[in-house]
């Protein structure tokens, strides 16, 4: 049997949010317990708490919204890529890797120590603008990452601004302890949620024959 293995991080009031967007708040409405007929909860949350996609929208006016990505390039072959001991991702790093025919790639990194933490922790690992223009050179259509952000965390969205102004789908917030470097198939599935910046998404992997 293949092996499947979920990227998606759990979304609980506890977790480890972007400063300023607030944890996920979970409250129960209705509930057995004190006399309804069934449990009810309501779930509040920004579109990228949790593992998710952004959204050309994200950081453009005019940009394209989360339900206008096509699953086509959400759903298909990728690439694992590690990274360790590294606090950027370059450029040069990327040439030194056979990337022909790679449209999805996810960059696991020493990222995934940090959700040991309670809390944020700013001096995660990132890609640089360098990489970033190259992955869009060489014709990368999605980027994921093991942190909450593609970008340094004093960055001016310019890494965000370039993918996404060139169709790359990016997917941030993934958990990949444990994920071998290598292909699979890739199943993101973005909440069907229409123009907005970014949609919360089930993440999975499946190994390759």
């Amino acid at each position: 049997m293949k092996k499947i293995y979920d990227l998606s991080s759990e979304i609980c009031p506890e977790m480890i949010s972007w400063p300023g967007d607030g944890c996920p708040e979970i409250t129960l409405l209705h509930s057995i317990k004190n006399g309804s007929h069934s449990n009810l909860s309501r779930l509040t949350m920004t579109l990228h708490n949790g593992s998710h996609i952004d959204a050309p929208l994200h950081f453009s006016e005019d940009g394209d919204g989360a339900g206008e990505i096509p699953l086509e390039i959400l759903i298909g072959n990728v690439r694992v890529l590690r990274f360790s001991g590294v606090k950027t991702v370059t450029r040069d790093m990327l040439e030194q890797v056979d990337l022909r025919g790679v449209i999805r790639l996810i960059l696991a990194t020493d990222n995934e120590a940090l959700w040991y933490k309670p809390d944020f922790d700013r001096n995660y690992t990132y890609i640089d603008i360098g990489a970033a223009r190259y992955l869009t050179e060489i014709g990368v259509r999605l980027l994921g990452i093991d942190y909450l952000s593609v970008e340094d965390f004093e960055g001016l969205a310019g890494v965000h601004r370039h993918l996404l102004s060139h169709g790359v789908v990016i997917l941030e917030t993934l958990q990949l302890a444990g994920v071998p470097e290598g292909d699979y198939e890739l199943y993101c599935l973005p909440l069907k949620l229409g123009k907005v910046d970014g949609a919360p998404a089930r993440v999975i992997l499946i190994e390759r024959d």
